[in-house]
């Protein structure tokens, strides 16, 4: 029996509930390069939020798919394991091998897949919207239609309040969106704010406007009890509909400390956009509040809109400079411009110009949106060997753009670089090809012309299978007599693997495997 629930004027909100699995070793099999896949894991209650830590400081690559009890598996969602989003060294927090949380609706089983395994390895669930068990969804049912009808009738008698307006940006406030069931740990620590990062928080991008305030929450919740952090990372974030929500306690017009760009946490500011910016990207009233927000805080903490900054860096593991190094930057600066992550993801990242001229201006980048789509002529090729990179540009509204520069670019791990440059024709298709030498990730850029602004197509991924080459084999051997075999692999790999095979009767057998160094790409 379930008692009605007390009458109230204020929104509702069921009790968040954190919960975690430890996967067993018979939960996961191994797959080639050391990876390996989990079985399907019912988790233990349903969740809306789900991520993962571990003991070390392994970066795995890790991809999951959820899917509601009965429903169809969703698809696979990478997540980003770089532990990048950590407080500065020195500070009362600690820094954690984790993945970013993913939010994922509702969900009652979920499935991973790891390029390593990792120790200590935890599954974090967070559910907040009182769904966790049949009795949950029953109650939480019940509760919200009588709130909703209790507010509805507050609303017409003028029951409420409303707040004052502000010099500042208009945004959700901490009680707004429920923080008050993720209280900090300590009170906030504070510093300056001399630069403005900018994040994605690697969430699924189909959510509604509903959800949004509640994915805020699950987060909070993962960063507080799961990381083990005194409140949520970041100091502010937007949703793709364009609301700015206050994130970290302490104040949004105070310099608080976040754990958002470690290093230089009590340097800056840090907002996130919720979701995927990977191939997606932000939507322009997103842009709108990110630029909004950002000029308002750097405005008042007295210092430019615009231009560069020289940071000094607190140092950490995934800090990309050293303690000490003074590190100059744009004022509006992407995480990984400074931390080893690919945050805030690549079309993002591409939006950042566009953004520093909103922040600087306090209007719209001038010229029309473009549209850029590049193909392979081969997901995997062999090393040295010519790989075809064929696509279109083409207008907001489908129209070719003829006569226009598209720049090839690649990425190895390091920084994106141009290899070729390629013209449009009259349909705005163009082809161009280049040698790779690395497994890497291709793009195409266009840089912008009169009217129209720059823009990139998604990342293709380009494998490629390396070439090896023995140095003068032997040909002739004695029984039970040592043969030298030497050789060199490109591109350079740390090991390779002397498969031996023997011919018989015209069929091959393998007689031997022998896994051997290889110093600059040579092996002997």
């Amino acid at each position: 029996m379930l008692a009605a629930p007390a009458l109230s004027t204020g929104r509702w909100r069921p009790d968040p509930v954190d919960f975690e699995l430890a996967p067993g070793s018979h939960d996961a099999r191994a797959v080639a390069a050391g990876g390996v896949v989990s079985s399907a894991l019912r988790a233990p209650k349903r969740f809306n939020l789900v991520g993962m830590r571990w003991r070390g400081r392994a970066e795995p690559r890790i991809r999951l798919r959820v899917r509601r009890d009965g429903g169809r598996w969703s698809r696979w969602q990478a997540l980003g394991a770089h532990a990048d989003h950590n407080p500065d060294p020195a500070t009362g927090e600690r820094a954690v091998a984790a993945s970013d949380p993913v939010w994922v609706g509702a969900a009652d089983q979920l499935q991973y897949r790891m390029s390593r395994r990792v120790p200590g390895l935890r599954l974090h669930f967070v559910n907040v919207e009182g769904t966790a068990t049949a009795a949950d969804r029953v109650r939480t049912s019940l509760r919200r239609a009588v709130n909703t009808a209790v507010v509805s009738a507050a609303r017409v008698v003028g029951v409420g309040s409303a707040r004052a307006q502000d010099p500042m940006p208009s945004f959700v406030t901490r009680d707004e969106w429920g923080a008050d069931k993720c209280p900090p740990r300590t009170a906030p620590e504070y510093g300056t704010v001399q630069a403005a990062y900018v994040h994605h928080t690697v969430s699924l991008n189909d959510y509604s406007p509903e959800e949004a305030p509640a994915i805020v929450l699950a987060i909070c919740r993962f960063h507080r009890n799961s990381n083990g952090w005194n409140d949520i990372g970041y100091n502010a974030l937007v949703d793709k509909y364009g609301v700015l929500y206050e994130g970290r306690a302490g104040g949004l017009d105070q310099p608080v400390m976040g754990a958002q760009a470690q290093g230089y946490n009590a340097q800056s500011t840090g907002i996130a956009s919720i979701g995927d910016h990977r191939a997606v990207g932000a939507t322009p009233e997103e842009l709108q509040a990110m630029a909004a927000f950002i000029r308002w805080k750097l405005e008042v903490s007295g210092v430019p809109t615009s231009g560069r900054v020289t940071l000094v860096s607190a140092g950490g593991p995934t800090n990309r400079f050293p303690s000490g190094r003074r590190v100059t930057v744009e004022r509006v600066l992407g995480h990984r411009d400074t931390g080893s992550t690919e945050c805030p993801g690549e079309l993002l990242y591409d939006q950042l110009d566009e953004l520093r001229a909103m922040v600087g201006s306090g209007a719209p980048v001038s010229g029309f949106g473009s549209r850029l789509a590049a193909v392979l002529g081969a997901t995997t090729v062999d090393y040295r060997q010519d790989t075809a990179v064929s696509g279109r540009l083409g207008s907001a509204d489908g129209s070719p753009l003829a006569a226009q520069p598209v720049e090839v670019q690649v990425h190895t791990g390091v920084r994106w670089q141009t290899v070729r440059t390629a013209t449009t024709g009259a349909d705005g298709a163009f082809v161009t090809d280049f040698k790779p030498r690395l497994r890497m990730y291709v793009r195409a850029v266009f840089p912008g012309a009169a009217g129209q602004r720059r823009t990139s197509s998604p990342r293709l991924l380009l494998h490629v299978r390396p070439l090896v080459t023995l140095r003068r084999p032997a040909t002739r051997g004695a029984v039970g007599a040592r043969v030298r075999v030497s050789g060199r692999v490109h591109p350079r790999k740390r090991y390779v693997y002397l498969v031996v095979q023997q011919e018989r009767s015209g069929r091959f057998r393998k007689v031997a495997v022998r896994k051997v160094r290889a110093k600059r790409g040579r092996f002997a």
